[in-house]
């Protein structure tokens, strides 16, 4: 789908394609802008959208740039975002998508564990904490307890809170791997099941299922060393010192480069990060930081990816 009608509203993209497309390096936004950009970003997100070259982790199914989505004609509804914890996310009960998490593909109550708020809606699509007790109730998804993924009930209704991303101090936001890992219950290599690289929809294998503990435990190790950098720094390091005029074909030739990997963890969720191997960076979604490939990583990409 080259184009979607909250596109221009909102965004579309993470929020660095939006600065790698749209910006020259360096340039910051003030954090109020970056604050929006980066729940333009969680609401394109859950909803399918793909944007040629530039994708993101709650992708339509389908392999090509004019995909459309197979179900209803405006999912828009059905999403609704939620800022809680330091954290922006996307309530939803759409099946691909939770899915692509490792969730069941419907919510139930069974699957509700300890009360974390209430929320009441927040005048537009999402919802917002409340000080008082009302018919909408945040709590832990009890198999896998941690920050990645909450359940919401609504009334009668059961949604998954989708984690999307940190919520960034400004567009330089420095966010260690160590940290994504965490927030889906990560805290050594042995939280981790397998590693294997998918498409960019994220809804096939193309790779080697990655299940040896031992090579599990380097990935974890090298990825948690490996030097972080916030947007703007990276912009700095990638672009700058190429004339204006081939901005645009440096970026193209950067997303081109994108390789996905998923990574399950021992309760079964799902969660991704970009490799961009040929100009020697991990992007960690939700962290809004870029990490260098170390001559480790390189060496662990060469040998366990095809």
């Amino acid at each position: 789908m080259k184009n979607y009608e909250l596109l221009e509203a909102v965004g579309g993209i993470d929020p660095q394609y939006i600065n790698t497309a749209d910006q020259p390096a360096g340039r910051k936004r003030n954090g109020r802008i970056i604050r929006w950009i980066a729940v333009a970003a969680c609401m394109c997100l859950a909803v399918g959208i793909v944007i040629p070259q530039l994708t993101n982790i709650f992708q339509n199914k389908g392999g090509s740039d004019q995909q459309t989505y197979d179900g209803p004609d405006s999912l828009v509804q059905d999403i609704s975002n939620l800022e809680f914890n330091g954290a922006y996310y996307e309530a939803t009960d759409i099946p691909e998508v939770l899915e692509r998490f490792g969730l069941p593909t419907v919510i139930t109550e069974n699957m509700t564990g300890g009360h974390l708020g209430y929320l009441q809606p927040d005048g537009g699509a999402g919802y917002k904490e409340s000080a008082v007790e009302t018919d909408i109730e945040l709590m832990q998804y009890a198999p896998a307890a941690c920050r990645g993924v909450y359940i919401i009930r609504d009334g009668n209704k059961y949604l998954a809170a989708l984690f999307c991303n940190i919520i960034p101090l400004d567009s330089n936001a420095n966010v260690e791997m160590e940290t994504l890992y965490e927030f889906y219950g990560i805290h050594s290599a042995d939280d981790i099941i397998s590693i294997t690289e998918v498409d960019w929809n994220r809804d096939k294998i193309i790779g080697n299922v990655i299940t040896d503990s031992y090579e599990v435990a380097a990935f974890y190790e090298i990825s948690t060393q490996l030097t972080c950098y916030g947007n703007d720094d990276f912009q700095s390091i990638v672009f700058d010192g190429i004339p204006e005029e081939q901005q645009p074909e440096a970026h193209t030739k950067f997303a081109d480069d994108l390789r996905v990997i998923r990574i399950e963890t021992r309760e079964g969720l799902r969660f991704y990060i970009e490799l961009y191997p040929t100009f020697g960076w991990i992007y960690g979604n939700g962290t809004l930081s870029y990490y260098q490939i170390d001559g480790q990583m390189s060496e662990w990409l060469k040998y366990n990816l095809q």
